[in-house]
């Protein structure tokens, strides 16, 4: 995989881990994500996520516009948010489960594309 693969790459997971992040923050997706464990640091953990949610996506766009420039990164990342949307979508509603564990390997994923990148 070449360098530039493993960037975009970690757009579209940091994109995804913005969006789970966003419905993990939400009553009805929280319950999903978390097959309805009650507990109060889960409870913490909610409102926290969407501070968190939005600076993965922040974080996505500031990677796809040092990739292509201001206008294609933006296009970039505005079609991995609608990728990875329709990815979350669809698992929340098939598969909740992998959903989570897909938005718990993004972080790893992303440092990988991180460290691969640099040295690369």
């Amino acid at each position: 995989m070449m360098k530039g693969s493993w960037l975009y790459l970690a757009v579209f997971a940091l994109a995804y881990l913005g969006l789970a992040s966003l419905a993990y923050g939400m009553e009805r997706h929280h319950k999903q994500l978390t097959r309805a464990h009650g507990s109060s640091v889960l409870a913490a953990l909610k409102r926290l996520t969407p501070v968190a949610a939005w600076g993965w996506l922040i974080a996505a766009l500031h990677l796809a516009i040092s990739l292509e420039g201001a206008g294609p990164g933006s296009v970039l990342w505005l079609g991995n948010l609608t990728a990875a949307a329709m990815m979350l979508a669809l698992l929340l509603t098939y598969a909740p489960g992998l959903a989570r564990r897909l938005a718990m390997v993004s972080l790893p994923l992303i440092v990988l594309g991180m460290l691969v990148a640099y040295w690369a």
